[in-house]
């Protein structure tokens, strides 16, 4: 008898690096090809892929696996058991998670209310909507789901009102929501808002000792930002594990965990594997590609929704493959303010082209002259090499467009949009006396909006401005004090969950190229509580890029509405920047020359 034949192969399993499924690798590299053949003679129907470290079996495939140890000698990982558990859990409970969902969104007001009958004193300060959702969320047998209300809608009230179901029907005991840093306080008041003290609710933040102190508080809500979850992955791990199955994971405004590249998007999922339930929010999931999606269903259904499907990076042609798998399985629900708030008064846009200003029409013609020899003088290879300093010398042209003064010593003139802005706002704070939201992107513009515009009692917000303390109090300053006539932000730092509606007007001065940004300030004047029709008034410079660059963020602004990203954004190539910037120069020669 072959002793070798009877001898099983000793093999490690464990999470594949992309968390994408389970990963098969043998203790001696010689038994490599042999085990090979054992798992496809073992199990026929699973699609098995070869990679350096061993072989990968993919999520929905996993549970496949639980009888390795039958014919293998296995040593199963921690994280690997519970991988194959979680997505066998979630595949038996997805079709009736789906209906239930479906009957609910579909009976409207009436079936959620009738589902959460026992809990309905609970819930009376809450819209039509957000019963739905809580109906939703707080299904008895559900892993989670994802919460992609328009921005504005109260997502943030439907999680703590969940979360109190959730409670009361003795199905969590515990939850940790994950948020960016200037959202993180805003969550300890609104639960005090309105839970009172129902709930112990505290943040995590200040120095490790700090963030350590908070998460040994016993508390049954905590709150951190998505840079502490991977500095203190472990701690919050080892946390979490003391709860089971009975915690529950939130990623507020989940846009952010757009990557697999980064960092914050492998901790949570990781993190995730031990919480019970995950739920993500954000009114904009998908502001540049479809592909901004995948990753914020993946935190909820442990990747179901998108496994085993081959996804191109050409955002085109991935669009209807994403769309269709969303459509028949993806776990979420989407409300639109025009939906769900008709009474909300209307937006209107407002560009004012802008002229520059003589030594402002010198600088932007040089640097567009430089940029596009530059461009010419390289090929598509070298451009890929470089494009992070392509990409910073077309950020001076927008830079130019603001305010020079950063980027040249002893630049003197004023910028043509300081000038415009002293006529505008002189009408509008000056006489009218309303208030002002004003963005700008850039530092130094800020900077010197601010001091520009003293005498209107401006509050600012952004990078420059870091302590939390200092920023809620410029937003309550705009909110409540009479004499504070402007709010002053980059929507980069400011542009998500705050609450500036005492303005119906804003002013961007410059704006980000991420739509991402940009689509979240858009809502800080028009939410709930806002009573006057909202204007946005946006100042571009006549001839240059900006506009175009303009033009591309309200499509994505369109596009973001069906949830799918931006259909017709492009990857940057040397060809299209080029032909933009030409185009650009064109344009400035027929203004200027």
């Amino acid at each position: 008898m072959d002793k070798k034949a009877n001898t099983k192969i000793c093999i490690d399993v464990r999470t594949s690096e992309m968390l994408d499924g389970i990963l098969i690798t043998p203790r001696n590299r010689q038994d490599r090809i042999e085990l090979l053949r054992t798992l496809q003679r073992n199990y026929p129907g699973v699609d098995i892929k070869n990679s350096a470290s061993g072989f990968v079996v993919s999520s929905s495939q996993s549970d496949k696996l639980m009888l390795l140890d039958n014919i293998c000698d296995t040593h199963w990982f921690d994280d690997s058991c519970l991988f194959v558990s979680n997505r066998q859990l979630a595949q038996n409970a997805y079709t009736g998670i789906q209906k239930e969902i479906a009957d609910i969104v579909n009976g409207k007001v009436a079936i959620a209310k009738e589902r959460l009958a026992k809990h309905k004193d609970r819930l009376l300060s809450l819209d039509d909507h957000q019963w739905i959702n809580v109906a939703a969320m707080t299904l008895e047998d559900s892993f989670g789901m994802c919460i992609f209300d328009e921005q504005g809608a109260g997502k943030t009230v439907t999680f703590i009102h969940a979360y109190d179901i959730l409670f009361e029907k003795d199905l969590v005991d515990f939850a940790i929501i994950i948020a960016p840093k200037s959202m993180v306080s805003e969550w300890k008041e609104d639960f005090r808002k309105f839970m009172g003290d129902l709930y112990r609710v505290e943040v995590v933040i200040g120095d490790k000792q700090e963030k350590i102190k908070a998460l040994s508080s016993g508390a049954d809500v905590l709150v951190t930002n998505f840079e502490t979850i991977v500095s203190m992955e472990n701690e919050i791990r080892s946390l979490i594990l003391r709860y089971g199955k009975r915690a529950v994971l939130v990623v507020d405004e989940s846009f952010f965990i757009k990557s697999l590249d980064a960092k914050r998007t492998r901790a949570l999922r990781r993190i995730r594997e031990y919480c019970g339930r995950a739920f993500v929010l954000c009114g904009t999931p998908a502001p540049n590609s479809p592909h901004d999606l995948i990753q914020q269903f993946n935190i909820v259904d442990y990747g179901l929704t998108f496994d085993g499907l081959d996804i191109p990076d050409d955002r085109e042609t991935a669009h209807p493959i994403i769309q269709n798998a969303i459509e028949n399985s993806g776990i979420y629900i989407r409300h639109m303010k025009s939906q769900v708030m008709p009474d909300l008064p209307s937006k209107r846009f407002n560009r004012i082209l802008v002229s520059l200003n003589p030594v402002q029409q010198r600088l932007y013609k040089s640097a567009l002259d430089g940029l596009i020899l530059d461009l010419q003088a390289t090929d598509d290879q070298g451009f890929n090499k470089q494009i992070t300093s392509f990409l910073a010398k077309r950020n001076t042209l927008l830079q130019i467009c603001s305010n020079p003064a950063r980027l040249i010593e002893g630049y003197a003139e004023t910028p043509s949009k300081l000038e415009v802005l002293d006529e505008l706002l002189g009408e509008i704070i000056g006489k009218k006396n309303e208030k002002v939201v004003l963005w700008s992107f850039y530092t130094h513009s800020l900077g010197t909006i601010y001091e520009r515009y003293k005498q209107y009692n401006p509050v600012r917000y952004d990078g420059s401005i870091s302590s939390v303390d200092e920023r809620r109090k410029a937003i309550k300053n705009f909110q409540s004090d009479s004499t504070t006539m402007m709010f002053v932000g980059n929507p980069a730092a400011a542009g998500a969950g705050i609450t500036l509606h005492r303005s119906h007007i804003a002013i961007y001065e410059s704006m980000s190229n991420q739509a991402a940004h940009y689509l979240q300030s858009l809502d800080r004047i028009h939410r709930r509580g806002q009573t006057e029709n909202v204007e946005y008034i946006v100042l571009l410079s006549e001839g240059t890029i900006e506009v175009s660059e303009y033009d591309r963020l309200m499509g994505k602004e369109q596009m973001a509405h069906d949830l799918l990203g931006d259909k017709e954004e492009h990857h940057l190539t040397r060809e299209i920047m080029l032909t933009e910037l030409e185009e650009a120069k064109r344009i400035f020669g027929d203004k200027y020359d």
